[in-house]
């Protein structure tokens, strides 16, 4: 599985909708994440920043992650987002031994 937070930028229509629906964002995009074989972390809102929510998934692969923001964007409400694939400190452990292990086999460039 594969750790993703994506920040998501509202339609000014779409927070419209929102504030006066009754509409659960949370719960839509737990519903996306788990119909591609993943599971919804966290949804959060975000005060004073340039999106205006940021959810966290585990997910699949890429390919899951990248169909999921495909259906959530194609339905007009978000305006932009941004990607931050997340690693947790096991995987940081592991990089580490892979760096330990190829170091030596990497030279840079020479005149």
């Amino acid at each position: 599985m594969a750790l993703y937070m994506l920040m998501i930028k509202y339609t000014p229509q779409a927070i419209k909708t929102i504030v006066e629906g009754d509409s659960d964002r949370e719960e839509v995009a737990r519903a996306v994440c788990e119909a591609a074989g993943g599971k919804l972390i966290g949804f959060y809102g975000l005060l004073g920043q340039e999106h205006h929510v940021a959810l966290i998934a585990d997910m699949p692969s890429v390919s899951e992650y990248v169909g999921t923001v495909l259906a959530a964007t194609m339905g007009g409400a978000i305006e932009s987002f941004k990607t931050i694939p997340m690693y947790s400190s096991a995987e940081s452990h592991k990089a580490r031994d892979v760096y330990k292990k190829v170091k030596g086999s990497y030279a840079p460039p020479s005149n």
